[in-house]
Order: structure tokens, then C-alpha cells, then sequence
């Protein structure tokens, strides 16, 4: 017997080659589809051909509408999509509680510092059972500071007051959750890096992106390195070029650096934030400490970190993620609003500039969140809403750790075990996942006929 596994967005399909199948019923089945093929995610795409056509939207969908249309399973499946579509419409969204398990919940990040004045951490009230994640908590939430003298939370926002440690409490209904923080130089002097900060709000405002100043030779005469990553010659075009009229450290608002994305004088690029945004007060305030460059010692990125890693969600749902910044100095900073997001499979799940993400669909995909050239992924996993034996799952033989992985994500998405393939399934399967082409006939009769296990 020989074994192969395939995962495609939430499909994951065990392919299995055993012998006993006579050589005129493999090639009569060779002919037909296969009803693994037949699996709702199919259906859905085929229902979904018409809008991809005529709207243009969601290319994975009408890729994967052609090459079902191509395999001969389009006609047969609309009316099966149809009612999937009405029944997953009419279905109302379930509370967490209501798939089993006690939820508990449970204050995101746990723990966390605020190490210079100006600094935030957002805050996610989650719900948990059994060691995972399953979504955001919903309703009115109350925040209570243990210490309002340290940090103070308004709209689920941690800003610090002064230096010491304190506990943050949610509360929502009767249940509540809590996180400690530390605040730590809250009496020293702070300017915003270039590096770090500036660069954040130029390239996630898409002025360093590829379609604007970050372009190959830039845009009206102001080049800037792609999404920032060269920062020193980023400064030199910054404070240095155009006689010094995009930065104007004695009138931080007539600056072009400022007037021209806040809108205040005309810009092609329009509006890239507005005048008293996080993003407007990090530029004014850096040219108005005087436009000080990126420095040797800057601390450096290290890695990133996605709050939640994994979140298991329902139908409909939506979810705030967290991104963390861990530097080389060892202080960590919530970078969620800079960071630039993208949903790997948007029929499942997509995702907004600020990181809030919006279920559509069954399966799972991984949100992608960029910072300072660095990327950390978090995964949305969406169970398909079907009753599934226990007894299906134990009845599947593992023959190695690639079984036990496969059959670990069929029980997370509620997806029962596929059925053992015949030769020629197995055969047309593997051509079509390698190759993108159906065996020939010679191809085929050749390997039905052979003998070799």
C-alpha cells in the first residue's frame, strides 16, 4: 500500500492506493468523478463561478471553479451549493459555550510592559476551551486598573501613567479575566526612531510601497527605499533633498512630510492618515525633536509575535489579532496598527488594516502580518458544521506521523476520513496535483495492470 497526502485549504484528502479492484471496474471509474471530489468546498465554488467571473474578485475560487469544470463536476453540483448557501444563511452564530467543554476567559496578552511614556497595548478579551482558542469575547466589556496611577484602559487600550505594576481586570457579564503589566521608564525623555517608528507609519501609510515613493524611481522626485528598508538613505532623501521643504523642524506642520499625506495641500497618493492620528503625532514629533537619524545602536527587530497563534472560529465570527514586537533590547512593543496584513485563503477568512479579521467561510488559512521586513503568521480555523462519528476517525489506520497529522486536522475541522482510494483515483489525483494533466490512456492501462503491490 502506498500512502500520499494533499491539503488544500480546508481539504485535506488521504490518498490511498489498495489493490483488489478489477481491471474493467477501474476503468470504468476512471471515468467518472469521484464523490471525494464532490466535497462541499467544491460545491461552493461552483456556486461561486458566475459572481468570480463577472465581478472579478476572489481568484483562488475561480481558479479552483476551473479546474472543477475542467474535471466535469460543475453541472451536478449547484443545487447541492444552493442549499449549503441557504442553511449556512439561515444558521444563527453559536455562543462558544454551546460546542462543549467549559470556556474560560482569558485577557490577551497575559502579561505585558510599557517601557516609555508614549507607548500602548491594545487589549483582546478571548475565550478558551480546552487549551484553545475560540474567539473574541463579544458584548459590553468593563476595564478596571488595579493602579490607575501606573496604567489607565479606555476601550480596551493600556496606556501607562507613571512606572510601577499593576492588573488590568476585563470583566464581561459575570466571568472576568486579568492581565499584569509593568511600567517602566515613564520619567525619561523619549523621541520617536526613525528606524522603528517613522519608517513603520511611511511604510504601513504606503509611502514606501511599490506602487508609490518606494517605486524603482520613485514618485515627483521623492524616492524612498521599498517598504523601508534601507532607512539611512531613506533619511538623507527625507531631511536632505528638495532644499529641505519636507521636514520643517521650527513648524513641524508646514513639513511636506505632513501637509502632503494628512491632506492639508494636494497629493496624488490622497489621504494617508489624518492630523491627530497616532501616525501625524510620530512625524510631527520626531521633526520636531529635530529630525534625529537612525543611530548604530538602534535597538534592532528580533522577531514578531501574532496574539492570538491559533484561533478556532465560527461561521460569521470576527477576531482582533495582536502583533508584537520583540527587539534586541529586550523591550516588546504592540505594533498591531502598523502592521500590513494578508488572508492566504480568503473564501475562508479576510482581514483588515487594523488585523481584525472576518470569517466567510469553512476551513482554515493563515493570516500574515508584515513589519520592518520580518513576517509572522496566525492561523483561522473554521470547522464544517456536520455531525461525525468518533468511530470514523478511530476506524482510520496510521501508518506514520504524516497519518496522525491528517488526522489531526480532520478532527479540528470536523471533516470525516476519506474513503480508500482505488488505483485509478489515486492515479488521476497524482497527475493532476503534479502536473496539472489527466494520464494518457497508455499511462493508465500501464499502471492498472500492473501487479507490483
Amino acid at each position: 500500500m502506498h500512502a500520499a497526502t494533499r491539503t488544500h485549504g480546508a481539504l485535506d484528502v488521504t490518498w490511498r492506493r489498495e489493490r483488489g479492484v478489477t481491471a474493467a471496474s477501474k476503468a470504468a471509474a476512471l471515468r467518472r468523478p469521484s464523490s471525494v471530489e464532490a466535497l462541499s468546498p467544491a460545491a461552493r465554488c461552483v456556486r461561486y463561478l458566475p459572481e468570480c467571473r463577472t465581478k472579478g474578485w476572489d481568484m483562488p475560487l475561480l481558479v479552483a471553479c476551473l479546474m472543477l469544470a475542467a474535471l466535469g463536476l460543475g453541472g451536478t453540483l449547484h443545487a447541492t451549493a444552493n442549499e449549503e448557501l441557504s442553511a449556512a444563511q439561515a444558521a444563527p452564530a453559536s455562543p462558544p459555550d454551546a460546542a462543549g467543554g467549559e470556556t474560560e476567559l482569558v485577557l490577551l496578552p497575559q502579561a505585558f510592559a510599557l517601557t516609555f511614556p508614549l507607548a500602548q497595548q491594545q487589549l483582546v478579551l478571548e475565550w478558551r476551551r480546552d487549551g484553545h482558542f475560540v474567539g473574541e469575547a463579544q458584548g459590553e466589556i468593563q476595564w478596571q486598573s488595579s493602579e490607575p496611577r501606573v496604567v489607565e484602559v479606555a476601550d480596551g487600550l493600556a496606556v501607562p501613567r507613571g512606572n510601577g505594576e499593576a492588573v488590568i481586570t476585563a470583566r464581561l457579564g459575570e466571568r472576568e479575566a486579568q492581565a499584569r503589566v509593568t511600567v517602566s521608564g515613564y520619567e525619561r525623555a523619549f523621541a520617536w526612531s526613525f528606524r522603528n517608528h517613522v519608517e513603520s507609519v511611511l511604510a504601513k501609510a504606503g509611502c514606501s510601497s511599490g506602487a508609490c515613493h518606494g517605486a524603482q524611481a520613485g514618485k515627483n522626485g521623492f524616492k524612498l527605499s521599498l517598504r523601508g528598508y534601507d532607512p539611512e538613505a531613506d533619511y538623507l532623501a527625507i531631511t536632505r533633498q528638495a532644499r529641505g521643504r519636507r521636514v520643517v523642524p521650527g513648524d513641524p506642520g508646514r513639513s511636506l512630510l505632513l501637509t502632503k499625506p494628512s491632506g492639508a495641500v494636494a497629493h496624488r497618493g490622497g489621504l494617508r492618515f489624518r492630523p491627530g492620528s497616532r501616525e501625524y503625532q510620530v512625524v510631527a514629533e520626531w521633526i520636531a525633536a529635530g529630525t534625529p537619524p537612525p543611530r548604530s545602536d538602534d535597538p534592532r527587530l528580533e522577531h514578531l509575535e501574532m496574539v492570538p497563534a491559533a484561533v478556532i472560529l465560527g461561521k460569521g465570527a470576527q477576531q482582533q489579532f495582536l502583533v508584537l514586537a520583540h527587539f534586541t533590547d529586550g523591550h516588546v512593543e504592540d505594533v498591531t496598527r502598523w502592521a500590513k496584513y494578508t488572508s492566504a485563503n480568503e473564501s475562508v477568512a479576510t482581514v483588515g488594516e487594523e488585523g481584525r479579521v472576518s470569517v466567510m467561510g469553512h476551513g482554515e488559512g493563515a493570516i500574515t502580518a508584515w513589519y520592518a521586513s520580518q513576517v509572522v503568521t496566525a492561523t483561522v480555523s473554521v470547522p464544517y458544521e456536520q455531525a461525525v462519528s468518533p468511530d470514523a476517525y478511530d476506524a482510520l489506520p496510521v501508518h506514520n506521523f504524516i497519518d496522525e497529522l491528517v488526522l489531526a486536522r480532520l478532527r479540528a475541522l470536523n471533516l470525516p476520513p476519506s474513503p480508500t482510494a482505488a488505483d485509478h483515483e489515486f492515479l488521476r489525483r497524482a497527475y493532476i496535483d503534479t502536473i496539472g494533466m489527466l494520464p494518457t490512456a497508455d499511462e493508465a492501462r500501464a499502471f492498472l495492470e500492473d501487479p507490483s503491490p
